[in-house]
């Protein structure tokens, strides 16, 4: 009885964890491994569903199969067979340095893209028989498809800080002041939200952006203080800067593409974004 009591009166976190394993003993029994991993992953991954729909979609090959390290299928994907994922209108990115080359993804009529076919089989494949592997095969290659964006074909150069690389981890609420060829632009980065009298508190990565005079906010699933900067650079030709991100989360990573010539001033989701899940 007394253990009883001094269970009821646990905080409920605590109650959880205490519960936890007796809970996700009986799940495994019904549902196999696969399934409890993405059952109790499900939790550090907030539903992007609940938040405005991200007009693109970003894809790269690797783990799909719903295990810990593997990606998560975008929301917008989320609950289609992967074989009526799209299949049209796909774009090639890849990293080199301070060079990025963009491509147009070209299939044989009535065909899907092999990469496409790659992904979708791993998609389908079930955790108990898909061979564990890294969850990307190149880290340098990531696949975009955003309706009504015109991508640049070929080489784009990213802003190369004073590090000597496109790369930066950026330091929270300091306003970077940069050009981008000779388009000036800034932005700042700030960790969770902040109280009336300024305290941070909470989740998230807020990247709030500025060129032409107008700002664009961005709130990102995951740690400020974990953010890093893969690129800037203009992907889409219209002369603004466009940011490629990674971001660190709760056991999980995700990855963004933001891109100027979707974005209205104020509040915007992430044109694109990739998510891993651990536990």
């Amino acid at each position: 009885m007394a253990a009883h009591a001094a269970l009821i009166d646990l905080p409920k976190p605590a109650l959880m964890t205490l519960r936890l394993p007796i809970f996700a003993s009986l799940l495994l029994r019904r549902l196999g491994t696969a399934a409890l991993v993405s059952a109790l992953c499900a939790a550090a991954l907030p539903s992007l569903a609940q938040t405005v729909p991200e007009p693109g979609l970003m894809l790269r090959e690797g783990t799909w199969n719903g295990d810990v390290g593997s990606f998560v299928v975008p929301a917008s994907l989320e609950g289609k067979p992967a074989r009526i994922w799209p299949a049209d209108g796909w774009i090639r990115l890849r990293q080199k340095g301070a060079s990025i080359q963009l491509d147009a993804v070209v299939a044989p009529p009535s065909t899907r893209p092999a990469f496409l076919e790659r992904i979708t089989r791993a998609a389908e494949t079930a955790a108990d028989t898909q061979p564990r592997s890294d969850p990307i095969v190149d880290p340098e290659t990531m696949f975009l498809r955003v309706p009504g964006a015109k991508f640049r074909q070929g080489a784009a150069m990213s802003y190369v800080f004073r590090n000597g690389t496109p790369q930066l981890s950026p330091i929270l609420d300091h306003r970077y002041e940069l050009k981008l060829g000779d388009k000036p632009f800034a932005f700042r980065v700030q960790n969770g939200l902040r109280g009336k009298n300024g305290e941070p508190y909470g989740d998230g990565a807020h990247y709030f952006i500025e060129y032409d005079s107008q700002h664009y906010e961005y709130s990102l699933e995951g740690f400020g203080w974990d953010s890093r900067i893969q690129a800037i650079a203009d992907l889409d030709g219209d002369g603004k800067p466009d940011f490629l991100i990674n971001v660190g989360g709760s056991n999980s990573g995700h990855e963004y593409l933001l891109l100027s010539s979707v974005a209205k001033p104020g509040r915007n989701p992430p044109t694109a974004s990739l998510h891993s899940q651990g536990c």
